[in-house]
């Protein structure tokens, strides 16, 4: 399963998509989260089912440059 992992750093900015996290549960997809953004000030994760998309989303070849590396497997 993947959880789009949405974070910010202080709070005058607003929460953003940061990364996605591939785990096999929440609880891993937390865990790696934690490892990841654990002295962020504030990190959310979406499961991407829940996610209601009405544009997109891209598949991973067609995805930015600067956004392949985000994806975690």
């Amino acid at each position: 399963m993947r959880y789009f992992v949405f974070a910010r750093r202080e709070y005058d900015k607003p929460v953003a998509r940061q990364a996605v996290i591939a785990a096999d549960d929440a609880a891993s997809a937390c865990n790696q989260a934690r490892e990841r953004f654990g002295d962020w000030l504030e990190v959310r994760l979406v499961p991407e089912e829940s996610v209601q998309w009405i544009v997109g989303p891209l598949p991973g070849n067609r995805l930015p440059e600067a956004e392949r590396g985000q994806v975690t497997v």
